[in-house]
């Protein structure tokens, strides 16, 4: 699991960045919130939590407009909207019983797998739940990948304290920017409110990544 010091989300998500430029509204000891620039990005994040690895961000509207993806142990499901090209319209207890024969290649982070790698307790029109063994064909015990309109995003298992941090974030939503460490991060403010006892005293609200 990496230190979240930096997001290929965009290059404002920036650790050390934001510690010497961003005007923070509060940080107590390992995580705080300043108030930056709306748009670059809207919102956007990524954080690790023990073995959790997780990233979210803003994406196009459609192709498709909703999907998802998801291992858990010996669970899989999978939706789409429109459907995955060649998915069944409706499967009971893994038998077909209307429309194609199943998609090929939905991808799972590195992890590709087929409809037929899975028996399908149902699936209807777009979306389906099925059993499988836990790491059979290669499938991860966790992960889970998501669109949903503009919003994209997902989280898959992690090697713990990779990095020597327990925890670790950078994100941003509208003008708030937050950060976050366990153990804190070298070079944190450690202690500011309205930016007052910051070392860095230069920055402005709303200025950050404008």
């Amino acid at each position: 699991m990496p230190d979240i010091a930096k997001s290929d989300i965009n290059s404002n998500l920036d650790r050390d960045k934001m510690f010497s430029e961003l005007w923070w509204l509060n940080y107590c000891f390992c995580e705080g919130v300043g108030i930056g620039a709306v748009g670059n990005p809207f919102f956007g994040g990524e954080a690790v939590n023990i073995c959790l690895h997780s990233k979210c961000e803003m994406t196009d509207v459609g192709d498709p407009f909703c999907s998802s993806m998801r291992v858990c142990l010996c669970i899989t499901d999978q939706c789409a909207l429109p459907p995955a090209k060649g998915s069944p319209i409706c499967v009971c207890f893994n038998k077909k019983l209307a429309g194609d024969d199943g998609w090929s290649g939905q991808q799972l982070f590195d992890w590709s797998t087929g409809f037929g790698d899975t028996f399908w307790v149902y699936y209807i029109f777009c979306l389906g739940c099925g059993v499988t063994a836990p790491s059979a064909n290669g499938r991860p015990l966790f992960a889970v990948q998501f669109k949903e309109l503009c919003i994209k995003g997902g989280t898959k298992l992690a090697t713990p304290m990779e990095g020597g941090k327990l925890c670790s974030a950078v994100s941003t939503r509208l003008c708030l920017w937050d950060q976050c460490a366990m153990p804190p991060a070298e070079g944190s403010p450690m202690f500011v409110c309205f930016n007052f006892l910051n070392p860095k005293t230069g920055a402005k609200p709303l200025g950050y990544g404008a």
